[in-house]
């Protein structure tokens, strides 16, 4: 293995070896799982490790979960799932968990090390921005299945 993790490509711009070839999907949720590492680690958590792969899960569990409401919209997945909505759901958290339970368990401090040491001058707006996601992508469903059970929208 090698010991340098980092090419220099320009002055300003450090690229992680293990990033190159990785989607932009997998750096975007590499930098929240920063984010949320590094706000429990100010916050004195011992081990923030847990805290940042489970906000990683439920977005990515509420994106998924968003897709298939929107799929609904053009009626390419029904509406009502009477096999048990909340057994799949469960079982679809937990394949995301042991995804990037796989993926974060032996890498994440390399992830760390390499987003502390990029100087990035839009943190806050990045930072803000990530709230915003997870608030965005957890009430879109919720207010979908409130307009369609509470006052029979059919969408």
């Amino acid at each position: 293995m090698e010991m340098e993790c980092y090419k220099l490509q320009t002055r300003k711009q450090l690229t992680p070896r293990y990033k190159r070839g990785a989607g932009g999907m997998n750096k975007f949720f590499d930098y929240i799982f920063y984010r949320v590492y590094k706000q429990y680690e100010r916050w004195r958590e011992d081990y923030p490790y847990p805290f940042a792969e489970g906000v990683v899960v439920v977005i990515q569990g509420f994106l998924v979960y968003s897709f298939l409401v929107v799929l609904t919209f053009f009626d390419l997945f029904p509406k009502n799932i009477e096999i048990g909505g909340k057994i799949p759901a469960l079982l679809l958290l937990v394949i995301i968990y042991l995804i990037n339970h796989n993926r974060y368990k032996n890498r994440f401090v390399e992830i760390i090390n390499a987003y502390d040491k990029l100087d990035d001058p839009n943190r806050k707006r990045k930072g803000i921005f990530i709230v915003v996601l997870i608030i965005a992508v957890i009430l879109f469903p919720m207010i979908i299945g409130v307009l369609r059970n509470n006052f029979n929208y059919d969408f």
